[in-house]
């Protein structure tokens, strides 16, 4: 098998690329045919020597994997040839990395991957989540409603970690990058900030009045001054980043307020620990919640090249996916998606407009769907059918209108129709949305909003649509598709939705500016 592997620690010119024999695995071992693996920080720590553990050589690198079940033990039940599984905790204490054509797993170590997920999307994400969840939940002990504050959100395990305490019904608050406001806010952040703002600190005070119950800081910067001082009553700080800091903790401020300082790493979880974990990752894949940002294909032969680029800081949240070449060799990688209407997400997008108006302003009409004729490409309004207009929990009631000639070939619902749909987020000045119910008033994975921030003589505003499962609309156009053709069905209707959200933003900014 070709591997990708250490004689000695070093550079990333250390690691090298070549055949390996295949490993042989123990009685309680899977041996997986390995689709892809990715690289972390703590691959350049174990493979630099900056993190001693236990290894031989020549020694595979890397931790994550996403493949094929070849073999199982007879002391691994459970897991059967053929089965899609990944992992995320090898190359560390005496075991082999996941590097390589092969790689053989302790059955405790290992997870199978739900039906219709992404492998290389599961592969991206399994070592940030699942960091993310033992920061959040094992160490963080995050409970709904309390406030939890992300810095680094924009990373790969900030990331995860806005999405699975979003899940969890905790009120998020992030740092990052100006850049990178929006897409924290799209994750479901309640509230986005500019790290570098001088004013930071007491923005978060203005935001969190009650203090911060638990600050996992991801960038590594590890403000301990700054944490305590915001720290609501018996607040938890969480550290996991940020190996070479040496931060003043001010211990009397931490101490009164009965607070907490926590630092873990990933590579001394359980097996426990990391199968709740798992469990979690799973169900968030499935659902479409957790996904990497970007991800970029490179070979197993370049995983030294991959090594420098994440040591320089070059990828910015994009995920390397490095494929070992081993399904390449063989054309038999087994199928996990039987159609690109089992993808998910199926759609997302999104499109931002400057609007010279306050948020307040913008807020009131976006939020006002009875006037959605004024700027909707397709809808004509409608009426609130229950609830009060505008608020969380509210059913509206929607006349929609839709020509012959769009995706003309496609067996669509044409001329006048209506739906119904439910208000999910109502935060005036900040964010409305609405999800899309069935013809049976039952919740669907379809979500349109609006979000706000200010900006100097103005606002940004954010138009954006996700559709995380294909609902029973898009399964009754597609059902009697070829293959092909459902293809070039998700692909029209991708670039007619990016229409539709450039055009509403164009009428609405118009609307705005004129109104009154």
């Amino acid at each position: 098998m070709y591997a990708a592997y250490l004689d000695e620690l070093g550079a990333p010119e250390a690691i090298r690329y070549g055949e390996l024999p295949d490993p042989v695995p123990g009685p309680t071992d899977v041996l997986v045919d390995v689709l892809a693996t990715t690289v972390n920080p703590v691959d350049t720590f174990v493979r630099s020597g900056k993190w001693r553990t236990p290894l031989s050589f020549p020694f595979v690198v890397s931790r994550d994997l996403v493949g094929v079940v070849a073999s199982a033990s007879p002391g691994a039940p459970g897991f059967a040839v053929g089965d899609w599984v990944w992992a995320n905790s090898l190359g560390h204490a005496g075991r082999q990395g996941a590097a390589a054509q092969r790689a053989v797993v302790p059955a405790e170590r290992l997870y199978h991957l739900p039906p219709g997920v992404d492998p290389t999307d599961a592969v991206a994400v399994a070592h940030p989540a699942g960091t993310a969840y033992l920061g959040l939940f094992t160490h963080g002990r995050v409970r709904a409603g309390e406030t939890v504050l992300v810095a680094g959100a924009a990373g790969n395990v900030g990331s995860a970690m806005v999405a699975m305490a979003v899940d969890a019904g905790a009120r998020v608050i992030t740092t990052s990058s100006v850049r990178d406001i929006g897409y924290c806010r799209s994750l479901g952040a309640a509230a986005a900030f500019d790290y570098a703002d001088p004013l930071l600190s007491s923005a978060l005070r203005a935001e969190c009045p009650q203090g911060i119950d638990v600050w996992l800081d991801n960038a590594g910067r590890n403000d301990l001054s700054s944490a305590v001082d915001l720290m609501a009553f018996r607040g938890r700080i969480v550290l996991l980043a940020g190996l070479d800091t040496r931060p003043v903790l001010p211990a009397g401020a931490l101490y009164l307020k009965d607070g907490t300082v926590t630092g873990f790493t990933i590579s001394r979880a359980n097996v426990a620990e990391l199968a709740e974990a798992a469990r979690v990752i799973n169900r968030l894949l499935k659902a479409g919640t957790l996904r990497p940002r970007t991800k970029e294909a490179v070979p197993l032969s370049a995983m030294a090249e991959a090594h420098r680029r994440l040591e320089q800081g070059l990828l910015h949240g994009k995920r390397l996916v490095v494929g070992t070449g081993r399904f390449d060799d063989e054309g038999n990688r087994p199928a996990m998606t039987s159609s690109i209407v089992d993808t998910s997400p199926l759609f997302e997008l999104s499109a931002d407009i400057r609007v010279d108006a306050t948020p307040e302003q913008i807020y009131a009409v976006v939020s006002d769907l009875g006037r959605s004729g004024e700027w909707s490409p397709e809808c004509q309004g409608g009426e609130w059918i229950t609830g009060e207009p505008s608020q969380v929990g509210s059913v509206f009631r929607g006349e929609n209108l839709r020509s012959e000639d769009v995706v003309g070939w496609a067996p669509l619902v044409r001329g006048t129709w209506h739906t119904e749909s439910r208000v999910i987020a109502a935060e005036p000045g900040r964010t409305f949305r609405w999800m899309m119910l069935s013809y049976a008033s039952e919740d669907q994975e379809s979500v349109w909003g609006f979000d706000i921030r200010a900006e100097a003589g103005g606002s940004v505003l954010t138009h954006h649509f996700r559709m995380g499962t294909a609902t029973a609309g898009i399964h009754k156009i597609v059902a009697d598709l070829s293959e092909a053709d459902r293809r070039r069905f998700v692909a029209d209707w991708t670039a007619k939705l990016e229409q539709d959200l450039a055009d509403t933003l164009k009428r609405l900014k118009d609307v705005i500016e004129h109104q009154g």
